[in-house]
């Protein structure tokens, strides 16, 4: 009955072998849109004692191992591209809003209302008595300074938004550090029990991924299976169950934006430290390029007030006095750009001749600032230099998206390749399925040939009895 039982115990193990493969490939097909997903393999090993002198033998089959299939190096540059396509893609976002506020397409915008605020003065220039003519100059002024002013506070708008959207970021990456530490000590834990921990290994990876679309982190794994991260300064954000937080920190030198800093550490900025991610982006947007749309906003405006009441001040309105500021010196930025009150409540205050005689040659030295390539630099004329503002903040938006793309290609070919390693393939697995379920079948089968022959050896040890 020993041989018996040892075979048995053959058709024993790999029912159970099987039936462990049959669920490993369960738990595949089941995942196949789990994203991050990493399919496992049943790891078959032979069992096989054999000891001639006690007769002790034992063959069969056991699952060695479930092996989880990845590509370190292929998730290293997954997480690497993820940090250049949120880099990418933060910038295109806000400058997708920046190239509203400049749209000039459907009329109305500083462009239009330029022409149309010199050719009021040009038109003054030939009838500088008319009081509906002061009154339409006015009001077209009135509207450019306005509109001086709203393409300003949208600017300024749309860096106090991507502030708040920075310190939001650090708020979630603080706790995705926190849950990176999580994953850590079960991870740990559990392999180090012998266990296998598989799907906590593919969500770390995802949250791994997640993290770097925040900041660009570099990254490696201990021995004992943790995963250590830190930025590119070397700083430690997770080691082990370690965590170091991030924090934003009020810069009063740079219009009360949040500067970003270790929690650890407050006095040491680390703006500059940040290479990639969307951190990095919103940053660069915020203190670079609308700082420097604004900037140009600023010149354009201050070169108008600054002109404009330049020549106006040298000539005689209607009362034949000298005239005055034409737009308010309170202030020379975009954002506060008005008409001057004194201007606004009498329009025989515009300073339309170069004489008390009522001329129009002081609105037509106004009216040719227009032409003057001198104002602006690079011999540009002030309507040259908004067209060229218009122009970068468009070929920013096209160098954003072209990079976006680039990236967004790359990603695809590196995520290809992990799916063709790490992924489900449904045909595949309904093979292996077959296959477990007839190396199955065929142990049950060895199962019943065992009783019948058990039965037999029964049923001739009853009649051995009974003819004795």
């Amino acid at each position: 009955m020993g041989d018996i039982g040892r075979i048995l115990n053959t058709a024993r193990d790999a029912i159970l072998a099987n039936l462990t493969a049959m669920n490993v490939t369960g738990s595949n097909v089941a995942n196949v849109n789990t994203p991050g997903y990493s399919r496992l393999r049943p790891d078959f090993g032979s069992i096989g004692v054999f000891n001639a002198a006690t007769d002790q033998q034992q063959i069969g089959v056991k699952i060695t191992d479930i092996e989880r299939l990845y590509d370190k190096y292929l998730d290293a540059q997954v997480v690497q591209q993820e940090q250049y396509g949120a880099y990418s893609q933060s910038q295109l976002d806000v400058l997708n809003n920046v190239e509203g506020i400049f749209n000039e397409s459907t009329g109305g915008g500083i462009s239009d209302l330029l022409s149309q605020f010199w050719g009021a003065w040009s038109q003054l220039s030939t009838n500088p008595s008319d009081v509906t003519t002061r009154d339409s100059l006015v009001s077209v002024s009135q509207s450019l300074a306005s509109m001086f002013r709203q393409k300003a506070n949208e600017l300024i708008n749309t860096q106090n938004d991507t502030n708040k959207e920075i310190s939001n970021d650090v708020t979630e990456l603080n706790n995705d550090l926190a849950q990176m530490a999580d994953y850590n000590d079960k991870i740990v834990q559990i392999e180090n029990s012998g266990g296998t921990a598989a799907d906590l290994r593919d969500k770390r990876t995802e949250l791994l991924r997640k993290i770097s679309q925040i900041v660009d982190v570099n990254y490696y794994e201990e021995a004992n299976g943790s995963l250590n991260v830190f930025i590119s300064n070397g700083r430690s954000l997770v080691e082990g169950t370690n965590v170091w937080n991030l924090q934003v920190k009020v810069n009063t030198n740079n219009a009360s934006f949040y500067d970003i800093v270790f929690s650890d550490t407050p006095n040491e900025v680390i703006n500059g430290d940040l290479k990639g991610g969307k951190l990095a982006g919103l940053i660069d947007i915020r203190d670079t390029k609308v700082v420097g749309y604004l900037d140009d906003l600023n010149s354009m405006a201050s070169t108008i007030i600054t002109r404009v009441n330049s020549l106006h001040s040298s000539g005689y309105d209607l009362n034949g006095n000298v005239g005055g500021d034409f737009f308010s010196t309170a202030s020379t930025s975009a954002r506060d750009m008005q008409v001057d009150p004194s201007i606004v409540a009498d329009v025989r205050k515009i300073a339309a001749g170069t004489t008390v005689n009522t001329d129009g040659d002081n609105a037509s030295a106004i009216a040719a600032i227009k032409d003057d390539a001198s104002l602006m630099g690079s011999g540009m004329t002030i309507d040259n230099f908004y067209e060229s503002l218009t122009s970068r903040v468009g070929q920013d938006v096209v160098n954003a998206q072209n990079s976006l793309d680039h990236q967004t290609s790359v990603m695809n070919q590196v995520e290809n390749q992990r799916e063709a390693v790490s992924g489900v393939s449904l045909d595949e697995e309904m093979l292996n399925l077959i296959k477990y379920q007839a190396a199955y079948n065929a142990a049950g089968r060895l199962v019943a040939t065992v009783n019948t022959m058990m039965g037999t050896l029964i049923n001739l040890g009853i009649d051995t009895a009974i003819s004795s």
